[in-house]
């Protein structure tokens, strides 16, 4: 096999695991109102599942980034796709509430402590110097394509079991698929990944004060604002999670119809993370980021004040549509601003660390809040009041934005030069 084969096949690789573990934590994404019906759970219930898998996963962000540089990559990302797929089939038992906590929680461990960082500095070994942006925007891409093929075929699964009659065996496929599949891609890293590119870090003396590093990077104010910005794109991503209960639950439709929706908004993530990575070279990230906002600001606020019914479904999937590009983008270019804001590259572990630990905190809460707007307020008056909290956190998210550019602004112009 040629070193130019074995590249990208490598690249492959990383995409499939990097979305191929995700699958079960948010199953709810695509099949929301399945897994409430299976398990006779509410949406208040299911939010709390999502909660201790953010729990998790947020206490997991540091000490994965000290795991990552100290055994190798490739057995890692293995480890953790087998164990998450291993997982998955756990839940052909139909287990209680409380089994379903601590399974959520066994997720947060193997899908962040053991992974999460491993894959980051996969993706960053693969590449150059050079062609770091080109990296991080390929996985993004090509996660977004694994993304869609796998919904799409557990999709069809659960419309040959025909889920709409019987959620029980439409969920058991979908388990199926969602299970096998990081399994799969645990066996195809470890492979093709080789041993040179995941070799470990061990240096002999630390020429670095882990300490002193994010005390320096604590004192940047532009770290707080980029933590403040991923936070509301964030909490407004997960969002996005509710489209295909809102029509089931909302507009009276089909599972079926709610699970084709989700494949169609998943489609769209693939082309919306790579062409906001170009526009934004273009335009300037923040700049991006910020007319994202500002577009989801007015869609969500559509969604509040003019629902879409039984006659309007083409205003519904032009809403999913650019609703569903938008936060696609900002996921695929929020973490560019660190360029925009001069951090320097010897801080980007550290700052990503931070921000991370702050920003994806949505994880832990806003699944509840949005399960207490579906189980309080019933059919759709629930998911309007929602959608419209989604257009407010828009706006503050593009208040911070303006805010960071502002101060960036701020900075060139003391930099510049007196005439």
């Amino acid at each position: 096999m040629t070193n130019s084969i074995r590249r990208w096949l490598t690249m492959g690789c990383l995409m499939l695991a990097g979305e191929s573990i995700f699958l079960l934590p948010y199953m709810r994404k695509t099949f929301q109102t399945s897994i409430e019906e299976v398990f006779t759970i509410s949406s208040t219930e299911l939010g709390f599942l999502s909660s201790m898998f953010g729990i998790l996963a947020l206490a997991c962000y540091f000490p994965g980034g000290w795991l990552a540089d100290r055994f190798s990559i490739r057995t890692l990302l293995s480890t953790s796709l087998i164990a998450t797929g291993i997982g998955g089939f756990y839940i052909l038992t139909i287990p209680s509430f409380t089994q379903l906590l601590l399974l959520h929680a066994f997720w947060g461990i193997t899908s962040i402590l053991t992974f999460w960082a491993a894959l980051l500095k996969a993706t960053r070994l693969w590449g150059t110097p050079e062609t770091q942006g080109a990296s991080f925007g390929l996985l993004e891409g090509g996660r977004g394509v694994v993304a869609a093929i796998i919904v799409t075929i557990a999709t069809a699964a659960f419309a040959f079991s025909d889920g709409n009659a019987d959620p029980h065996a439409g969920l058991t496929s979908v388990a199926m698929v969602y299970s096998i599949t990081p399994i799969l891609a645990g066996l195809a890293v470890w492979l093709i990944l080789a041993k040179d590119e995941t070799n470990t870090t061990r240096p002999k003396s630390r020429t670095r004060d882990t300490a002193n590093l994010i005390k320096k990077t604590s004192k940047i104010p532009e770290v707080w604002l980029l933590a403040v910005i991923i936070f509301f794109a964030y909490f407004i991503y997960t969002g996005s999670y509710y489209f295909p209960a809102y029509v089931e639950r909302g507009l009276g439709e089909t599972k079926l119809f709610g699970a084709q929706l989700g494949v169609f908004r998943d489609w769209l993530r693939p082309a919306a993370a790579i062409a906001a990575g170009v526009i934004a070279d273009r335009i300037g990230i923040s700049r991006g980021i910020a007319i994202g906002f500002l577009v989801l600001i007015v869609l969500y606020g559509t969604l509040f004040f003019a629902p879409s019914n039984t006659n309007t479904y083409q205003f519904l999937f032009s809403q999913v549509a650019i609703i569903s590009i938008m936060v696609f983008a900002l996921r695929a270019i929020y973490f560019a601003l660190m360029e925009e804001c001069k951090i320097p590259v010897i801080l980007t572990g550290i700052t990503v660390g931070i921000v991370s630990t702050l920003a994806y905190t949505p994880d832990i809460f806003s699944h509840i809040i949005a399960g207490f707007f579906l189980d309080y307020f019933k059919g759709i008056d629930g998911f309007r009041y929602f959608f419209g909290l989604l257009s407010v956190m828009a706006a503050a998210g593009l208040v911070s934005t303006l805010a960071l550019r502002h101060k960036l602004c701020i900075l060139e112009t003391k930099k510049a030069p007196s005439i």
